[in-house]
């Protein structure tokens, strides 16, 4: 996971191997669901379905989310973005942005079947990730300004194509929609990322690319959802 807050840019290793984390995350919390929602009321598998994803990964790409939308949306400087991001308490852009995610995230998994959720949870998490990873090989990590990428060496090649072969499969499986979440998870990410480096004044750090994970994520969902 991309650490939130880091000093240094993160091991390129470890980052390599996040579309098959989000993959075994969503599909973790999609079974819990479906088994809740075979016992339970609708409400309760979408509930589960919610707070095992945010759970699952230890807050942290939330806390990435809550941390960006406080940083962004102030009218302030690059250099007090950054501050903000490491401040651990949250401000009123962050209730905010997180009650407008919230209601597009529970109002997809409301319209997904119980049934549906192992491989809706397990792309969207697959390919937000994926969505995040691409962009880290290119661009500088904001707090290691001397950097020209978000890793210190290069990924290894064979786990980057095992992530783009796990997003392709789960893709295909939930067929045109699941094409379709994809490649809005790809794009809104690329917009998130593009965004929050021009506001952090040219670099990306944690808290962004677990921002930009979030909103890809539940992009992602809405979009199956909705076909």
């Amino acid at each position: 996971m991309f650490p939130v807050g880091a000093a240094e840019a993160p091991d390129a290793v470890a980052l390599a191997w996040l579309p098959l984390v989000g993959a075994v995350v969503g599909a973790l919390a999609g079974v819990a669901a479906y088994g809740v929602g075979l016992l339970a009321p609708h409400a309760l598998a979408v509930a589960t379905a919610f707070g095992l994803t945010i759970a699952l990964t230890g807050t942290i790409h939330i806390d990435g989310f809550l941390d960006g939308c406080d940083a962004f949306f102030a009218s302030v400087s690059p250099q007090r973005r950054l501050e903000i991001l490491k401040d651990p308490h949250h401000g009123t852009f962050a209730i905010a942005g997180f009650a407008v995610l919230a209601a597009f995230w529970l109002g997809a998994l409301w319209s997904l079947q119980p049934a549906q959720y192992p491989l809706a949870l397990a792309l969207s998490g697959a390919a937000a990730r994926w969505s995040a990873v691409i962009h880290a090989l290119r661009f500088a990590y904001g707090r290691a300004g001397a950097l020209p990428r978000a890793f210190e060496s290069r990924p290894p090649f064979g786990v980057l194509a095992l992530g783009a072969g796990l997003v392709a499969v789960l893709a295909f499986a939930l067929r045109a929609p699941g094409c379709a979440a994809a490649f809005a998870a790809l794009a809104v990410a690329a917009v998130a990322i593009t965004w929050a480096r021009a506001r952090l004044g040219g670099g990306v750090v944690g808290d962004a690319y677990g921002f930009t994970i979030v909103v890809a994520e539940v992009a992602a969902l809405v979009v199956l959802a909705a076909l």
